[in-house]
């Protein structure tokens, strides 16, 4: 009902006249879009946030065209932002991770309209060439049509029976077995563990591995990539960056970048943090390493005071509304954020909002 409420209010916002003055209003301010992996066959109902419907793609796609929308580069748009000189509604798109589905999908969507796009890549799993372990497991346990299963034997997890329509029973479970490899495995034993049970959960690991729906692009798919327009940066190896470790830091962004150069040809110089998790602290440490941009998965549009190691973006998935896309990409969200801040701090219960982020 709460949604439904929220989608009307967009509704007549929109049907008043108030989204394109919203965009007249935040017209100077760069937008930058996230996306993540692109669904085969059901992953967009598993992980709705992480995987996006190639028809919901074309949608979004459809509407930055039809509305005009100006798409950039990520390194023309940032130049552009620090000389304040953007056109109107600037828009930069971005797609995390590197997941396969993003050359098979998303690139030849993205070359019928002529758009351009960075992805950040994170390279374990572009080395290695399996299914992402944690995805994998979840996607297992998400997929099975039984009730229950029992385990009784196993290396990787304790006996227990699961009752796996109990979602914190089929939740504890996922994880047990997800920690166990992460902490005690190779990646050839984690593979082992997920085709193991697969077989238990009786879900089709080889369409898995076949499909590539979990898995990430190898370095040819990514230097074809490259070749056809998709800027490639850094997310980093593990998928992981220290909040307290400058070396852990330093370890994760050079194995990236030795990784990524190699096949991509040239420096790279603009980062993505992982998970979104990341600390004003680690900036000297990004600075020391060349890096020239990092985006954060916090909401907003970004102006030319706004820190380049700061980046907002909106995370787009397909369980976004369509009215809460446009609401976003219009500013209108935007403006009623600035709207909320601007009330708090007059009245006392909120802190002005910070304009250096």
């Amino acid at each position: 009902m709460r949604e439904n409420a929220k989608h009307l209010f967009l509704r007549i916002s929109k049907w008043l006249g108030l989204f394109h003055l919203a965009r007249l209003f935040t017209g100077k301010a760069l937008r930058i879009l996230c996306y993540h992996g692109f669904a085969f066959r059901d992953e967009a109902d598993f992980r709705p946030m992480l995987f996006m419907t190639p028809t919901t793609f074309d949608k979004r796609l459809r509407f930055l065209a039809r509305h005009k929308f100006p798409v950039l580069r990520l390194e023309d748009a940032l130049e552009r932002l620090k000389k304040n000189n953007l056109p109107r509604g600037a828009t930069v798109i971005t797609i995390d991770d590197g997941f396969y589905g993003v050359y098979s999908e998303a690139c030849p969507r993205l070359q019928a309209f002529g758009l351009p796009a960075t992805t950040y890549v994170t390279t374990y799993y572009v080395q290695k060439q399996a299914p992402i372990f944690r995805l994998a497991v979840q996607y297992l346990f998400w997929r099975t049509a039984l009730p229950s299963i029992r385990f009784h034997g196993q290396t990787w997890v304790r006996d227990q029976e699961v009752n796996l329509s109990n979602s914190v029973e089929n939740k504890r479970a996922t994880w047990e077995v997800i920690d166990h490899g992460e902490k005690h495995c190779s990646e050839d034993q984690c593979q082992q563990i997920a085709q193991e049970l697969a077989g238990i959960l009786q879900v089709d690991y080889g369409w898995i591995k076949t499909s590539r729906s979990l898995s990430l692009m190898n370095s040819v798919e990514l230097g074809e990539l490259a070749a056809r327009g998709v800027d490639v940066q850094l997310h980093t190896h593990r998928h992981s960056l220290a909040v307290d470790d400058e070396q852990k830091v330093r370890d994760e962004i050079l194995t990236n970048r030795s990784v990524l150069e190699k096949i991509i040809g040239k420096p790279l110089r603009h980062l993505c943090y992982p998970s979104g998790i990341w600390t004003r602290e680690q900036w000297p440490w990004l600075e020391k390493l060349d890096i020239d941009s990092a985006t954060t998965c916090l909401p907003g549009l970004n102006y030319p005071h706004t820190p380049p190691l700061g980046l907002r973006r909106f995370l787009d998935a397909e369980n976004i509304h369509s009215i809460v896309f446009e609401a976003e990409q219009f500013g209108y969200l935007e403006v009623l954020r600035r709207l909320r801040h601007w009330i708090g701090s007059v009245s006392g219960r909120l802190p002005a909002p910070d304009r250096s982020r």
